[in-house]
């Protein structure tokens, strides 16, 4: 009994089979795997580009910091709800992977969704560098050209399922 108590300490098993679960739910594919990773590659970009942002317009991080111009318990409710959201978001797409009747249907809404998500973080970064003087402008047109696209093209397929009665 000792042996068995000791490997569960060390193990965590409630922990394991939390993480397991929300692996298996969130991530049925490698793809959804990577796609997440970016997502949250720009997340944390945009958090630092809005740093970035502010501290420029405000005579750099000291100064914005003295003044009050960052405020971590702002940025870090703005951040909580992003993240609350965005897993939400997550989870559905993974979900859809196990109740979908067709896996190209969820592949493509999953993608879809990690699409979406990926370019309006980099829209998020390229205003903050604007915001912050740089003159990377011409990107964001460019970005909110593709996510437009990408939901115009989202809504042309839902209206063909929508016609075949899906």
């Amino acid at each position: 009994m000792d042996y068995i108590r000791h490997a569960f300490e060390g193990l965590k098993p409630l922990w394991a089979i939390l993480i397991s679960v929300i692996m298996y739910v969130m991530f049925p594919e490698q793809a959804y795997l990577t796609a997440f990773y970016a997502v949250v590659a720009t997340m944390l970009l945009d958090i630092i580009t809005k740093y970035y942002a502010i501290a420029s317009n405000n005579g750099g991080l000291w100064n914005a910091l003295k003044e009050k111009h960052i405020n971590s318990n702002d940025m870090w409710n703005g951040t909580k709800n992003k993240i609350i959201a965005y897993l939400i978001i997550f989870i559905l797409a993974g979900l859809s992977y196990r109740v979908a009747p067709i896996a190209g249907v969820s592949v493509f809404l999953a993608t879809t969704i990690y699409s979406v998500l990926f370019l309006r973080e980099a829209q998020s970064i390229l205003e903050n560098l604007v915001e912050a003087g740089n003159d990377v402008g011409w990107l964001l047109v460019f970005v909110k050209k593709k996510q437009k696209e990408a939901l115009k093209e989202d809504e042309t397929d839902n209206k063909d399922s929508n016609d075949l009665g899906c």
